[in-house]
């Protein structure tokens, strides 16, 4: 190659490679500025879309959590009503069983059955008050579908609740049928929970109490098996959610140890290529030696 003065290629190439050790240092200083290994999208433009999904669905899951726990929390204030409503049933029952002994008087049965009819209409009450979030739980009814045929029957309040991330997937629902738990009208329309006031009416009930314990058992039965499956999903969410964010960390966050390194050798080759630099701008003066020869 000649010895030139316009054009100093020495200069050119230590500029050239000088501003691409700047551009690599400067990376790392904003990676380990910022802790992301993607800080815009022509750093992995690939990689940010992958991330930005998976951030949609951990956000997603995360609310799933929440609203499972919301479920866990509504189906147990719907068995501590049944639970308090058991114990009310049970009190009934003793009060009839009491009432039913030839030992008392009407007058007695008649005492007996004030408490009796006051529990009745407790039950309809907490059936009728209890809620969550201001929606009622419990306020199915009982009462006969068909009294030509003294055959009864039995509504429930339905709640939906959306448990999952992602709508093209079935299964992310998880329903709940609060079953009445007014169970005054317990077997047909002639035979109620009836009163206590003559020891007839004293058998029916304890006959008729009986049934309506096994009805709440039931709908108790369905809220605890439901209360424990909503937990296996929650835990199941917040397993899905750990592993996407495990992935996303592995996308976007840096790794401060090669970063670090990065950093260091940057530094090192930004400080080397100032230098040449400064040397290939001072080598056309040595053409001036030959001159002077």
């Amino acid at each position: 190659m000649g010895v030139v003065v316009n054009t100093n290629i020495s200069s050119i190439t230590a500029s050239r490679i000088l501003s691409e050790n700047r551009a690599d240092l400067e990376k790392a200083m904003e990676r380990l500025a910022s802790g992301k290994r993607i800080n815009s999208a022509a750093d992995d433009a690939a990689g940010m879309a992958v991330a930005a999904k998976m951030r949609a669905d951990i956000s997603s899951l995360n609310q799933a959590v929440r609203n499972t726990n919301d479920a866990i929390s509504l189906v147990n204030t719907y068995d501590g009503a049944a639970q308090e409503i058991e114990s009310i049933l049970i009190r009934m029952r003793e009060l009839a069983v009491q009432a039913n002994n030839g030992s008392y008087e009407n007058a007695d049965r008649a005492n007996a059955d004030y408490e009796y009819e006051a529990l009745k209409s407790e039950i309809t009450r907490i059936a009728s008050v209890t809620a969550f979030n201001r929606q009622t739980l419990a306020q199915g009814s009982s009462v006969p579908s068909s009294p030509a045929s003294g055959t009864t029957g039995s509504t429930a309040t339905s709640f939906s609740f959306y448990v999952g991330s992602d709508v093209a997937k079935t299964g992310n629902t998880v329903s709940f049928a609060a079953g009445a738990l007014d169970l005054n009208i317990a077997t047909s329309a002639t035979q109620t929970l009836a009163s206590v006031s003559t020891a007839a009416l004293a058998a029916t009930a304890i006959a008729n109490i009986d049934v309506s314990l096994n009805k709440l058992a039931a709908n108790r039965a369905q809220a605890g098996a439901l209360v424990n499956r909503l937990e296996h999903t929650v835990s199941n969410l917040m397993n899905v959610s750990q592993r996407l964010q495990e992935a996303v960390s592995g996308i976007e966050d840096a790794d401060y140890a090669a970063e670090s390194a990065n950093l260091a050798r940057g530094m090192v080759l930004a400080q080397a290529g100032t230098a040449m630099l400064a040397q290939a701008n001072q080598a056309p003066q040595y053409i001036l030696s030959l001159l002077r020869g």
